[in-house]
């Protein structure tokens, strides 16, 4: 079986192949102890014979009494299948993928974080950690987004992905979806209308967030029926796409409707 991990794993280090088997890599002790307490399926953890002696034995165990099949391999061998610096000695292979915008099914009051075409892993993850923290129903990930499959990105979500509904989608579908579920979009721009607390949100919100350099696309834009930006002092440099997410997300939440 070690043989074939190892080269199981070799192959989702591309992104076809992520999509193709429905498969990630969530690497190390606390993203794979996420995914053995969520709703993901765990095929097989490998680990290094260091850590399985020391800071992972527990979670082995554990994974061992739900079934799961572990491969302990040499430190190096590790190390050269991680994708971190500096590996904690754990990985798992998770039967994991987003879901299509049409399986996506919101009742009631909802909250939907849009990254169009945000292209940073680590802004994506963490974005979508925000998302899950802050109650928001789904966050959904245009065309030109880095891939949410990515180990980069789902490290950054810290096991968040695991929890909380994450979607991909064109850009072209973003309207119908928007239609269908009497969503109002909102684009957070520069130069835009001022958010503000006290503002009325609309039961039903999308907040799209664009690329890092050239924001939000223009087909995104015409579906805004507003375009807000986060009041700052003058002079400030504008804001991380991740940060200005959690911002207008926590306002969009947390408003009385």
């Amino acid at each position: 079986m070690a043989g074939n991990l190892h080269s199981l794993i070799r192959d989702l280090q591309r992104r076809k192949a992520r999509e193709r088997r429905g498969l990630v890599v969530a690497e190390g002790i606390r993203l794979v102890a996420d995914a053995l307490e969520g709703a993901a399926g765990i095929v097989a953890i490998l680990a290094a014979d260091n850590a399985a002696r020391g800071p992972a034995a527990a979670l082995l165990a554990a994974a061992a009494e739900q079934g799961i099949d572990t491969v302990v391999a040499p430190r190096r061998e590790f190390d050269a299948l991680a994708d971190t610096e500096t590996p904690s000695g754990v990985l798992a292979v998770v039967a994991w993928r987003p879901l299509a915008l049409e399986a996506l099914r919101l009742d009631g009051p909802a909250v939907v974080l849009v990254l169009d075409a945000v292209q940073d892993p680590g802004n994506v993850g963490t974005m979508i950690r925000t998302a899950h923290a802050l109650g928001a129903a789904a966050t959904v990930a245009l065309d030109g987004t880095a891939d949410v499959r990515s180990p980069k990105v789902l490290r950054a979500a810290m096991g968040a992905v695991f929890r909380h509904p994450v979607v991909t989608a064109g850009a072209a579908d973003l309207a119908s979806f928007a239609s269908r579920g009497d969503f109002a979009v909102w684009a957070a721009v520069p130069g835009g209308e001022p958010l503000r607390g006290g503002d009325p949100v609309p039961a039903r919100l999308a907040v799209a967030i664009g690329n890092e350099g050239a924001g939000v696309r223009g087909e995104v834009l015409a579906l805004a029926q507003r375009r807000v930006t986060i009041p700052m002092r003058a002079g400030a440099e504008s804001l991380n796409a991740a940060v200005a997410a959690g911002i207008l997300l926590y306002q969009a939440t947390h408003a009385a409707r």
